[in-house]
């Protein structure tokens, strides 16, 4: 579905026929924004045709997932961007925005039903049409700044999880945090890879100039890379949170070893002497001490008892306890 706006100072003109798209532009300062959802092939090549898209731009439309790029032709340019949804082996799936921009226009073609982020920057011009003078760019600067927004509430879940499992695993340490832990990396790693080539777009348009559109483009971009680079930040510390939360895991066990491995060696001590005396008076000699003794049993029960005591209060002596 294809859904055609006419922007300028006078007002907003919706569903304007494409065919008519030159003469209806009469102001300098018009803005054309045809934005495509659920495109079709025969939606992209009329388009192409009215519009003198590249077919290679057409062809990443259609294609699957693709990490963004950044096509210049002679009077226009065209970019995909990563829209992140939940999904996926991973976690996370990249879903494309795509965009094409001359010198009055702009097109949004996207391969679902809607893009949220197309929708916010279209309604700050159904508001404010007046903002078209500003040229195509800041209409791009506009969707690609409403998609970075959409990024800051999936990265923040992702670091709440990473400081809750943090906490979680200083309490107890067990198997299951474990597995939790290496299901965020992943899913950290994963955002790593579909947003790295998209800051690179972003550093690029805020660096770029296009010769057939006029006025200051670069100035757009700056704060848009800047959030991408935040972004960043916040997944660096996700991951360092992670990287310490597997050192407090291993300490956690190891600590753990430690104590199984000093009681078990305590009791093993604690036996040790007392299979000694035990040992001592199972050899056969005829002429032992107590041995004839009526009281002998009790006498060595007490013996034993009063050695195991001794011993556990040393090691409670020694703060081996």
């Amino acid at each position: 579905m294809v859904k055609v706006y006419l922007f300028s100072k006078e007002g907003i003109k919706e569903d304007v026929p494409l065919e008519e798209w030159q003469s209806q532009m009469k102001e300098a300062s018009c803005l054309l924004w045809a934005d495509v959802r659920s495109a079709k092939r025969d939606e992209l090549d009329h388009l192409a045709q009215l519009f003198n898209l590249h077919p290679v731009a057409i062809e990443s439309c259609l294609d699957r997932y693709r990490r963004p790029h950044l096509y210049e032709f002679s009077d226009h340019f065209y970019i995909n961007l990563t829209v992140i949804k939940k999904g996926g082996a991973n976690g996370y799936r990249g879903a494309e925005l795509h965009l094409f921009a001359g010198a009055n226009w702009v097109i949004t073609v996207s391969r679902d039903s809607a893009s949220s982020a197309v929708q916010e920057a279209l309604n700050d011009y159904l508001q404010n049409p007046s903002i078209c003078d500003r040229g195509p760019m800041y209409a791009v600067y506009l969707i690609t700044e409403d998609l970075v927004e959409t990024y800051y509430p999936i990265i923040e879940s992702l670091d709440d999880s990473a400081d809750r499992l943090e906490d979680e695993m200083i309490e107890k340490a067990d198997k299951e945090l474990m597995k939790e832990l290496f299901l965020l990396k992943r899913h950290g790693y994963e955002l790593r890879k579909l947003l790295g080539p998209q800051r690179d777009i972003l550093n690029e348009l805020s660096r770029r100039d296009f010769p057939f559109i006029e006025g200051e483009n670069k100035i757009y971009f700056q704060d848009t890379y800047n959030r991408m680079i935040r972004i960043f930040d916040m997944l660096d510390t996700v991951r360092e949170i992670l990287s310490g939360t597997m050192d407090i895991y291993l300490s956690s066990v190891s600590n753990r070893l430690n104590e199984i491995v000093k009681v078990l060696t305590i009791a093993a001590t604690i036996l040790m002497t007392l299979a000694l005396i035990t040992g001592f008076y199972g050899m056969n000699f005829t002429h032992l001490p107590w041995l004839t003794s009526p009281n002998a049993f009790r006498n060595m029960l007490l013996l034993m008892l009063a050695i195991t005591a001794g011993m556990l209060w040393w090691f409670k002596r020694k703060d081996w306890l």
